[in-house]
């Protein structure tokens, strides 16, 4: 795909992770290049399920038009790499503890071997962001305490406290029909008072965590263990911008609170739309990300309806 000011690719090569599921074994990457010499690297991470990433393809357009070089990997689970018999974004929240965790780590894995190729082939730019959108942004925040490879990350319209979110995000309402179903017992996932009290609990231990490793192979529970607000500690609150939602509706206030304190309280924007209202706006998002990068405006716009050649290769 291509337009005038940018030629778009798609990457495709076996993941390193080791135990990949069935549908989810080849890593995918939209490679937005600018043709101008880029003045900057982003890795662009989008949400839970299909929606949301045509939005963040063209805001990924967007940013590569004021010249900065973007990545945008499909996560497992998602889109095109769906688990066999699955659906788009299901297994990151789910009554299979084992299999939630897998995801989540298969997702950094090939994040951190994304950001490893744009190294090696010398597409990597020391001006460089990562961002990151609901799951993504989660992501992000987990991927900022493993790495110090990202100048800045800018997380958007995402929070923590996992078990918070499986009871009372409407998103995830499939969670709850699965309990009503007799699934989740494993762990204590259908019990809701003393997962939220568990949670509570182990919480409140992750301060005394003197690296990750220790957090890790400690006894607190083990979807805590895929949770960003257990990571958000060990990342920098001067590299972290965190966007919210003024109306979101998807992720409860708690949430949003949580991860924003144990990130810091780093700068924060507050815009006034909800969950996924902002996703028409995504020129604008571009437009703080670039600021964040000290990259002052686009160079140019593109048209968001002008039809964009595909090339076969």
């Amino acid at each position: 795909m291509k337009g005038k000011n940018f030629r778009v690719s798609l990457i495709k090569y076996p993941t390193l992770y080791k135990n990949p599921l069935p549908g989810t074994e080849t890593v995918e990457i939209y490679h937005i290049e600018p043709k101008e010499k880029p003045i900057g690297s982003l890795i662009l991470l989008h949400g839970l399920g299909t929606m949301n990433i045509p939005f963040l393809l063209w805001m990924g357009i967007h940013i590569a038009n004021a010249g900065v070089r973007t990545f945008l990997p499909i996560l497992p689970g998602n889109l095109t790499r769906t688990a066999d018999g699955s659906v788009s974004g299901r297994e990151y929240f789910s009554t299979d503890v084992k299999k939630m965790v897998l995801f989540w780590e298969h997702a950094v894995v090939d994040v951190l071997t994304t950001l490893h190729i744009a190294k090696e082939k010398n597409w990597w730019h020391e001006n460089n962001c990562l961002v990151g959108y609901c799951l993504g942004g989660m992501i992000s925040v987990i991927l900022s305490a493993l790495t110090e490879e990202f100048r800045k990350t800018v997380v958007i319209t995402s929070g923590g406290d996992i078990a918070t979110l499986m009871w009372y995000s409407p998103t995830l309402a499939y969670f709850r029909r699965d309990i009503e179903k007799g699934l989740g017992k494993e762990y204590r996932m259908d019990d809701k008072n003393w997962l939220l009290e568990t949670f509570e609990k182990d919480i409140k231990k992750l301060d005394s965590f003197k690296n990750i490793q220790e957090m890790i192979t400690s006894q607190i529970h083990p979807i805590l263990k895929i949770d960003p607000i257990a990571y958000a500690r060990f990342v920098q609150t001067n590299r972290i911008t965190f966007i919210e939602a003024l109306f979101d509706r998807a992720l409860p206030l708690r949430t949003r609170k949580i991860l924003w304190n144990a990130l810091g309280k780093p700068k924060r924007y507050i815009i006034p739309t909800g969950h996924v209202t902002w996703l028409p706006f995504q020129y604008f998002l571009g437009s703080l990300i670039l600021k964040e990068m000290n990259i002052k405006e686009f160079k140019r716009k593109v048209k968001l309806l002008e039809k964009p050649k595909i090339e076969e290769k």
